[in-house]
């Protein structure tokens, strides 16, 4: 019996000190569904036992689960920011850091994802547009862009997405546009070429809440895009895992919508 006892207080101990946490628990979990208790128990691995050869592949899979499946971008940050500081020889490949440090993403670009916009205002009434992704090849998520007026078609328009490193880049006939930098700070800015030639995009807030036909949405960015030499500008917002949602264009003391969001499909 006494030696029942102190083999039972020594696994007690054990466990209080972090060396009951499993690399393998937090495996069994995600299989399970459980992702927030395996992106903890795999946190909690890490932490506890970080010589553990399996120490920095549970950083990672802890950091994409936070980032990628439940949206949670403050708890993967700092554990791809341990993971590159601590284990240094541990090399993430590109596509992966960039799904997991692109955190929220504000221009999901799936196939099948689909933007219903209309004019501010009438709502779509006077103009529309739909704007789908319809294919992904080696350049790039493929969008076609299509125009009305009233129910009448107008015209189409086809744009590639991709990322170059971080940055989010958009291909429209001749022009690589970098629309988006991440991280997307307020205050930061960029220079990039587009179709209406040399612009300057400055990241002008970011955590707001905006109301927009299709709802309303929380913690979005606001990005100014003015072309050089020109006395005003466009705003464009984007909203966490959904994309633009509204335009606006702006100059010296004014604001006025022009184009919103009326519904977003994601892939299905």
């Amino acid at each position: 019996m006494r030696g029942a006892a102190i083999i039972t207080l020594t696994l007690c101990l054990a466990a209080a000190a972090g060396c009951g946490s499993r690399y393998g628990d937090g495996v069994q979990l995600e299989k399970q569904g459980r992702l927030l208790q395996a992106a903890e128990e795999y946190r909690a691995f890490a932490l506890r036992n970080p010589a553990d050869p399996s120490a920095p592949k549970a950083l990672q899979a802890a950091a994409e689960l936070y980032a990628v499946k439940l949206g949670l971008c403050d708890k993967s940050r700092p554990l791809l920011e341990r993971l590159a500081r601590e284990y240094p020889s541990y090399k993430l490949p590109d596509d992966v850091f960039r799904r997991i440090f692109v955190c929220p993403d504000y221009f999901p670009a799936a196939t099948g994802s689909k933007w219903r916009y209309g004019d501010s205002q009438t709502l779509g009434r006077n103009a529309r547009q739909l704007a789908e992704i319809y294919a992904q090849t080696s350049r790039g998520a493929v969008m076609r862009n299509s125009y009305y007026a009233g129910d009448e078609f107008v015209s189409s328009q086809k744009k590639t997405y991709r990322f170059a490193g971080t940055n989010f880049m958009e291909r429209q006939d001749a022009w690589d546009t970098r629309v988006l930098d991440y991280p997307l700070e307020p205050g930061k800015t960029w220079t990039s070429v587009g179709p209406e030639g040399k612009a300057e995009f400055r990241v002008e807030a970011a955590g707001l809440t905006v109301k927009v036909k299709a709802g309303e949405f929380s913690n979005c960015v606001k990005i100014r895009r003015r072309p050089a030499g020109t006395p005003s500008w466009i705003y464009e917002y984007y909203a966490p895992w959904t994309g633009r949602i509204l335009t606006s264009v702006g100059g010296p003391g004014y604001e006025n919508r022009v184009t919103e969001l009326l519904q977003y499909e994601e892939k299905k």
